[in-house]
């Protein structure tokens, strides 16, 4: 157990037994020392809860960047993934590319990735809109041949 959270302890419980006793006096009808004790009371737990636990060190902080990283990459591939027909019926049209496209955009700015790997998603939303440009063009050749 740290210093900190024995601190915390110390002075919960304090604020607990003060309580007590304010009640107590309370209840004999001694407002003014029924007062003080609550006031005391009201101390000792504002302290035992505003006292912070130590900053997480650099390395955590580098760990959870990291995770936040790769798990911006997943979304990413995953969204790009879910367009490119795999168990859809019928295929993303422009439009629906679009939006993906934006909002995933969004969710990366926040994120921490660099440039080419940016780089990297957006062409592969450049490639699934090229795709989905050449099946549309193709079934329009298809409709006017039928004609």
């Amino acid at each position: 157990m740290t210093m900190d959270r024995l601190l915390r302890w110390v002075l919960f419980c304090a604020g607990i037994i003060t309580a007590i006793f304010a009640g107590y006096m309370f209840s004999e009808a001694k407002i003014d020392w029924g007062a003080a004790w609550l006031s005391v009371t009201v101390g000792f737990l504002c302290f035992a809860t505003r006292i912070k636990p130590e900053k997480q060190s650099a390395s955590s902080s580098d760990d959870s960047s990291k995770e936040l990283h790769d798990m911006a990459v997943l979304i990413a591939h995953t969204a790009v993934a879910s367009l490119k027909n795999i168990g859809r019926t019928v295929p993303p049209g422009t439009k629906e590319i679009d939006e993906l496209e934006e909002k995933v955009n969004s969710f990366l700015d926040v994120m921490p990735l660099n440039q080419s790997e940016r780089d990297e998603i957006s062409d592969e939303f450049d490639r699934l809109r090229n795709r989905t440009r050449r099946n549309e063009g193709g079934r329009a050749l298809m409709r006017s041949a039928r004609l």
